[in-house]
């Protein structure tokens, strides 16, 4: 199936326009817009082996938190996107939990087509708790 092209302003290039771009451009658009994340802060299809060199896998989205550490092992968001239909919420669990071997953000934000679900990591028990959604950039 052919597809159009559509702008990424964090690569700031044409990308392929599929279902999963469009839900990753929208989650970038409500980073920037909504919770005020600086956009040189996210990584779009961050690189595991940045960390990890054993593996190759991809984060969908990644926004750093330089301040708290500049250890990119602690990033202050970890996303996944997935297409409307395209997964389901147990096996977009299975791949975050595969992430979190490697990372350990302070928030995880899954996004399954239109659905969203937030989680804070908690610093007593090192386990994330769901929340109904994410602070402000930088408060």
């Amino acid at each position: 199936m052919i597809h159009g092209m559509i702008y990424d302003p964090i690569r700031q290039k044409e990308v392929p326009d599929t279902p999963e771009e469009r839900v990753r451009q929208a989650t970038i658009k409500f980073l920037r817009d909504e919770v005020k994340v600086p956009q040189n802060l996210i990584a779009v299809e961050f690189a595991l082996s940045t960390v990890e060199p054993k593996t190759d896998d991809r984060v969908d989205l990644l926004v750093q938190d330089f301040k708290a550490s500049g250890d990119l092992k602690h990033p202050w968001l970890l996303v996944e996107c997935k297409a409307p239909g395209e997964y389901t919420w147990q096996a977009l669990q299975v791949q975050l939990n595969k992430y979190l071997q490697v990372l350990s953000p302070k928030y995880v934000m899954l996004s399954l087509g239109d659905a969203v679900r937030y989680f804070e990591l908690d610093a007593v028990s090192k386990r994330f708790k769901k929340i109904d959604s994410l602070p402000q950039w930088g408060v």
